[in-house]
């Protein structure tokens, strides 16, 4: 996966701790999230990945892996479809 994005985006993120995403997601990762981001547009699904180190979060938030539905009426991402610490349950969601 090219990872141009997140390392314009995140220069500070440490991409050795980003885990292994499946097959059509692409790095959409933009300065104005508070993490990372990668998005399977055909499912309507986007990952944030946020920092490994907690401290380093700037969302303030517990779980490190979001997963997003993309709302049509509100035309982005809007409804927080899974939040966890687990890895395993994220692809688990991704790829049922």
């Amino acid at each position: 996966m090219n990872l141009e994005r997140l390392r314009r985006e995140f220069p500070d993120y440490d991409i050795t701790t980003l885990p292994t995403l499946p097959e059509g997601y692409s790095d959409t990762s933009s300065y104005i999230d508070a993490a990372p981001s990668f998005e399977n547009a055909e499912r309507g699904l986007k990952v944030y990945v946020d920092y490994a180190d907690y401290a380093d979060r700037e969302s303030g938030r517990s779980q490190r892996f979001c997963v997003s539905r993309y709302d049509e009426e509100e035309g982005d991402y809007e409804d927080v479809a899974l939040s966890t610490n687990d890895w395993d349950e994220v692809v688990r969601f991704l790829t049922a």
